[in-house]
């Protein structure tokens, strides 16, 4: 009877340690959590992660200007190329950007297809535009690419057709919205045979 005693003795004994030990590991654990901020900024702490700085941000931002060019002549009834500089006034280089062309309100129509154009390095770059199905007056140009450093500048153009109604001196033009900042292109009619017409405005 001494014997089966000592041994059930031995065997609560050693349950008792294993209970202990665990209880002890687990006061631990939850001391860690707790000193961390609970068990729920512990879980929040794994899976989040964390925000970019807003210096970063800023840095990152698309800072562009747009400017009309001046100068530009067409004859009533044929082609015009409206053009505007877009220059990148930020700190971080552009590298591609949406466009989208608005006609004025009289005298100008798409081709029939629509591109813009940039000239680099002797050679144009064509990029193609998709006129709306929803205001026939607007075309959207994705992913132009500009690859613009800070500081530097192109010109970005269009083609349209004009109405031989036009008068000379009248200015139709087209609207350049690049990314968040846009211009309206102007262009002057000249007389029917290609001379400048004498305008007052």
């Amino acid at each position: 009877m001494r014997t089966a005693i000592q041994r059930h003795s031995r065997k609560t004994g050693t349950r008792r340690g294993r209970t202990r030990a665990t209880t002890a590991v687990t006061a631990v654990v939850l001391a860690a959590v707790t000193a961390a901020g609970g068990l729920t900024h512990a879980y929040a702490a794994d899976s989040e992660q964390a925000p970019e700085p807003a210096a970063a941000t800023a840095a990152a931002a698309v800072e562009l200007d747009v400017q009309d060019v001046p100068f530009v002549s067409a004859i009533p009834g044929e082609p015009a190329m409206p053009k505007v500089t877009v220059t990148n006034v930020g700190k971080s280089r552009v590298a591609t950007q949406d466009v989208t062309l608005t006609l004025g309100p009289r005298g100008v129509s798409w081709l029939g297809w629509q591109e813009v154009y940039i000239v680099r390095g002797g050679k144009t770059e064509k990029n193609r535009c998709r006129i709306s199905e929803t205001d026939a007056r607007q075309a959207f140009c994705k992913g132009v690419k500009l690859y613009l450093d800070p500081g530097q500048s192109i010109n970005l153009h269009t083609e349209v057709a004009t109405s031989p109604d036009l008068e000379p001196c009248e200015m139709p033009r087209v609207h350049f919205q690049v990314g968040s900042t846009g211009a309206d292109a102007n262009f002057v009619m000249t007389n029917p045979d290609g001379t400048p017409a004498e305008c007052r405005h």
